[in-house]
């Protein structure tokens, strides 16, 4: 393999490992315009949601080769983010050979990701905190408990789907969904037994979980920065994920019926 192949490869990698992971292009573009920099080539690449285009240029000897790099997935992993943007600095200020630097992205992307119950149950406390904070000084434990335990079956029901290869947007509003019910239950709960409990505050909170932060956040940093193909879809992403779990809120609550709302 051509160095230049083995280069635009390399960076073609790189940039689908960070925007997988939910970095912005313009911080994407920034850690490989330093590696490709710091060996000899400039990197050219177009962004959509789906894939990226890389065009790699030798300074000194003007050959070019382009690779299509398709990204799979969009998700969360700052870890890979920070660890990249350490390797970038790390290029261009030890002189790392590509060797170097393909064993460093090898070892980046074979690092774990964060543990799937611990993170289920900080995501589920913060989801029963909101609902406590919600309350102001009438909140009560009650509510943190209620949207707890939403928050923490969303969680499972999504990861069956998603374990089941089905459409990100089913997860979405299968999670919303199955949160809302869970809510809906012990609202019933609630009125049968005539406790006095609050609930409204959890069934707000108890879908706050999904609402899609990071590719909103990106999406408008892309079209403020003038990757506006990549904002557009990220936005457009975003916009669909939020209809999704408004409609599974919807269709939980049609079940359940609104009274006492």
């Amino acid at each position: 393999m051509k160095d230049i192949e083995r280069a635009a490869k390399l960076f073609a990698e790189i940039n689908e490992l960070l925007i997988s992971s939910g970095a912005n292009t313009q911080r994407v573009k920034r850690n490989v315009d330093r590696i490709s920099g710091a060996l000899g080539y400039d990197c050219e690449v177009f962004y959509s949601h789906s894939a990226v285009i890389v065009t790699v240029i030798g300074k000194l000897t003007g050959e070019k080769e382009t690779v299509v790099e398709m990204i799979p997935h969009h998700g969360v992993n700052f870890n890979a983010i920070s660890d990249i943007s350490i390797l970038s600095w790390e290029v261009q200020e030890k002189k790392l050979t590509i060797d170097e630097i393909e064993q460093q992205v090898a070892a980046i992307k074979a690092k774990p990701h964060y543990n799937m119950y611990v993170m289920w149950f900080f995501v589920s406390v913060a989801g029963g905190a909101l609902a406590y904070i919600f309350g102001g000084k009438e909140s009560s434990y009650a509510e943190f408990g209620m949207s707890f335990a939403a928050t923490l079956a969303g969680l499972a029901g999504r990861r069956v789907l998603q374990l089941r290869k089905f459409n990100v947007y089913i997860c979405w509003a299968w999670a919303a969904f199955v949160s809302v019910c869970v809510i809906s239950i012990f609202r019933k709960l609630i009125e049968y037994y005539t406790i006095d409990l609050e609930f409204r505050n959890a069934l707000a909170a108890s879908v706050l979980w999904l609402v899609p932060g990071v590719p909103l956040i990106n999406g408008f940093i892309d079209m403020l920065t003038g990757s506006t193909v990549s904002g557009m879809a990220k936005l457009s992403h975003a916009a669909i994920l939020v209809f999704m779990i408004g409609l599974g809120f919807y269709v939980a609550l049609y079940l359940f019926g609104y009274g006492g709302l």
